[in-house]
């Protein structure tokens, strides 16, 4: 039996499943150097049935690792999934056991940012890239045209 199953006979009736629960981020099956979960993953909300579907209610939270994308230094940050909904048909629940793993790791890894930079977005080394970066440049004015604005001449 799976931390992450809910059985939907036990819900029947108006009953709520209350979760608090904290899984080893294994579960993620992350397997890749530029991105890794360190800390387990805290998982707290409820399950409910309405008249016809499963809905979970999940608020998430974690860390993980992931390369500056300046200095390519492994930066800590704190991820967070807040108010998750997942519903699912009753219907479509087999054997009235509904495993929630592959809902939670997709609400989790949906929200990694694809870039992080060090010290809150200040990297240390992002002098030394100045001199390859574009420079600012003064917004132009923009010339309207207005190509029939001469007709009625």
């Amino acid at each position: 039996m799976s931390s992450f199953q809910i059985f939907i006979d036990r819900l029947k009736g108006g009953e709520v499943l209350k979760i608090k629960e904290s899984f080893d981020s294994s579960f993620l099956g992350v397997d890749e150097p530029d991105l890794r979960f360190p800390a387990p993953v805290a998982v707290q909300g409820k399950a409910y049935l309405t008249d016809s579907d499963l809905i979970l209610q999940l608020n998430v939270q974690t860390d993980f690792l992931i390369p500056c994308a300046v200095c390519n230094e492994m930066v800590k940050s704190e991820l967070k999934v807040d108010n998750f909904y997942h519903a699912v048909p009753i219907e479509e629940i087999p054997r009235a056991v509904f495993d929630y793993t592959e809902a939670l790791r997709e609400a989790l890894l949906i929200d990694v940012p694809k870039y992080m930079e060090c010290n809150n977005g200040k990297c240390s080394e992002r002098a030394q890239l100045a001199p390859y970066m574009k420079k600012a440049s003064a917004p132009e004015e923009k010339k309207s045209h207005f190509p029939f604005a001469d007709l009625d001449k």
